[in-house]
């Protein structure tokens, strides 16, 4: 078991009416999109003076050693080399501790357990669609309702199209509360997109499903014939690896085309100081968008390696996962090409992604998840 004990926690029995001390419960700290969440939101509540404790109901992982990093934090995990279901020790410190103003879980089975832990308000994230399908989590659905007939109403949604596949999975109205990614970003007036630069940056897991990738190494061979200053810089790894790496190797563009490891957080404005454009979706197309980088979304499983647009163009609080079924998709070379019509069509562009990019950015965001927090007490 290991705890990192947080600064003297006053108890708190009664609400005072602002949530102050909160609760994140999750299964593990495994490398994802969730994981990593937490991460950030933990740091900010922290640096914010917010009490926050993490438990870890399952197993640690790599990004485990994160949030061991950020002051203030209390780290419940059971972390001995095994993966239970369940691990008892931490479902007992649940049981044992004193009351939060809130409890935010990210899961079905995380919700559930939550219950379990004494709490002025309970809150639960969803950032997946499929996540209440009856036919996937049927038995924890129905424990939940067992608890809870109305725990629909602490669903909180990454955006409103998840929303939408929440509400058909469990057959009710479901409250239109949204928690998007909370994303760290540059300054505002940071710049790092160029119309006079040639370099097109991807970032991101290489897998079956990112079929973008074989797109634009194609595309590559036609860039290079408009200006053969044009490079194609791919950052990430992954079961697909292989593949892509035989795909440049074939390509005519070959070098022209670059492939490195996936970047450190912290050399990401590095990464992506003076680009053209970012190819993909997701927080790194956030943090591109945000730097000043027009942002040419990238769609999932699909063979024609199809894009919905620039970020710009994506529905409220969308990072380009394809979870919507969007009303006309564009060539991603398409796309391209008409960044390089004038510097003025560039930065109109460039513009709109930065401005779409801060309705994700982490002080924003999570100023309103408190707010939302503050009303349920």
């Amino acid at each position: 078991m290991i705890s990192n004990k947080a600064v003297d926690q006053q108890p708190a029995d009664k609400a005072n009416g602002q949530v102050r001390k909160i609760a994140l419960i999750h299964k593990h700290m495994k490398a994802g999109g969730v994981e990593a969440l937490i991460v950030r939101m933990a740091r900010w509540l922290s640096e914010n003076d917010y009490q926050v404790s993490v438990y870890l109901y399952s197993s640690g992982g790599p990004l485990l050693k994160h949030l061991q990093q950020i002051k203030g934090i209390n780290i419940i995990v059971r972390d001995n080399g095994k993966e239970p279901l369940l691990a008892l020790s931490v479902l007992n410190q649940l049981v044992r501790s004193e009351k939060y103003d809130l409890a935010y879980s990210f899961s079905p089975s995380s919700l559930l357990l939550s219950y379990a832990l004494p709490a002025h308000v309970r809150l639960s994230g969803v950032y997946q669609p499929e996540l209440y399908r009856l036919e996937r989590n049927k038995k924890l659905i129905r424990a939940l309702k067992t608890f809870d007939k109305e725990f629909h109403q602490k669903l909180v949604f990454m955006n409103p199209t998840v929303r939408r596949y929440t509400a058909r999975a469990l057959e009710i109205e479901v409250p239109e509360q949204f928690m998007p990614p909370p994303i760290e970003q540059a300054a505002p007036e940071q710049d790092y997109g160029s119309p006079h630069s040639r370099r097109i940056v991807s970032v991101g897991a290489i897998q079956a499903f990112t079929t973008h990738y074989a797109q634009v190494i194609e595309l590559m061979e036609e860039l290079i014939q408009i200006d053969p200053e044009f490079t194609y810089h791919i950052y990430g790894s992954g079961p697909g690896e292989a593949r892509l790496r035989k795909s440049i190797r074939e390509s005519e563009a070959k070098d022209h085309i670059f492939f490195y490891a996936m970047p450190h957080a912290g050399r990401l404005k590095e990464v992506l100081h003076d680009s053209f454009c970012f190819i993909g979706s997701g927080a790194v197309m956030i943090q591109a968008c945000s730097f000043g980088i027009p942002g040419i979304t990238s769609r999932a499983n699909d063979a024609e390696a199809l894009s919905e647009g620039y970020f710009h163009q994506l529905p409220p609080y969308e990072v380009g996962e394809s979870y919507w079924v969007a009303p006309e998709t564009y060539e991603i070379g398409e796309l391209v090409k008409n960044l390089l019509v004038s510097e003025n069509a560039y930065r109109k562009v460039a513009g709109r992604c930065k401005d779409k990019a801060r309705q994700f950015e982490i002080d924003v965001v999570m100023k309103k998840f408190i707010n939302l927090a503050n009303t349920k007490l």
